[in-house]
């Protein structure tokens, strides 16, 4: 039975509903706006297509909750529960996610725009095929995380923590990606066009047929990383670590290579037409 009618009701009595419990409400469909349910719990609610405007959700818990579809604008969900949400198909603008705990929840398909994920959990979260534009996942922990055919514009990564990721097939363009972890994640047939990865810790990382041209890679450990037949054309990888990693039919076209430590890896059928090597260390 919807509880939309009661919902609404509620709210325009009064929009402070802290604290209060709405655990397994069909919401479905629901269109609220300039509400508060602070510390408030709506575990397993059914939020599908609704439209959410200027609602504080802040300490919240909304955990396993759905809001397929759903239009979702100024939302604040600081320090929220949100394990299990699903997301998916949500058109989420100007959001609010700090230090969320998101966790296995879905935004597949999602469209993000100027979003803030600061601090944000979303180990083994989905955002397959989703698309975030101008949004901060700095130091956000994505453990595990399948980014598969995600694209991202304009956006801020860097320290996030992305061990085992999958970003394959992903396009990233104009994102800082310094300083992350990103150990064994899986950037096969990735595009990145002016993508930051400066002091990255990519160990064992695969990059097989990636599009990188032009990318700052400057200190970036690539340890044992697969770089088969990547684009790496006017790359700056001064300084970079590459001990064994697998650079067959990888294109270094006038990239940048000096002072890179390329000891024991596999450099055959590797393109170096007009690269820096000075200084670099072949084994």
């Amino acid at each position: 039975m919807s509880n939309v009618d009661e919902m609404i009701t509620l709210v325009l009595k009064e929009p402070k509903q802290d604290g209060g419990d709405f655990s397994g409400f069909d919401l479905k469909g629901v269109s609220l706006n300039g509400a508060s349910f602070v510390y408030a719990t709506l575990n397993e609610a059914n939020i599908d297509d609704s439209e959410l405007r200027e609602i504080d959700f802040s300490q919240a818990s909304l955990e396993k909750s759905s809001l397929k579809n759903a239009k979702i604008k100024d939302l604040n969900f600081t320090g929220t529960n949100l394990e299990g949400v699903n997301f998916e198909g949500a058109t989420l603008i100007n959001c609010n996610f700090k230090n969320a705990n998101l966790s296995n929840s879905d935004f597949s398909q999602a469209k993000l725009s100027e979003c803030d994920f600061q601090g944000a959990n979303l180990s083994h979260a989905s955002f397959y095929s989703a698309t975030i534009d101008n949004s901060n996942l700095a130091f956000a922990r994505m453990m595990y995380t399948f980014m598969k055919q995600v694209v991202i514009n304009k956006s801020r990564l860097g320290g996030i923590n992305a061990r085992g990721s999958d970003f394959s097939f992903s396009k990233l363009t104009e994102v800082d990606l310094k300083g992350s972890i990103m150990k064994y994640a899986d950037l096969n047939s990735c595009t990145f066009k002016e993508v930051n990865l400066t002091n990255a810790n990519l160990i064992g990382v695969e990059l097989k047929d990636a599009q990188c041209a032009t990318v700052i890679w400057e200190e970036a450990n690539l340890e044992g990383a697969d770089l088969t037949y990547a684009n790496m054309q006017g790359g700056n990888l001064k300084n970079a670590f590459l001990l064994e990693a697998n650079l067959h039919g990888t294109n270094f076209t006038n990239a940048n290579l000096s002072d890179a430590y390329l000891v024991d890896a596999n450099i055959a059928k590797a393109i170096t037409k007009g690269a820096n090597l000075e200084n670099t260390i072949l084994g």
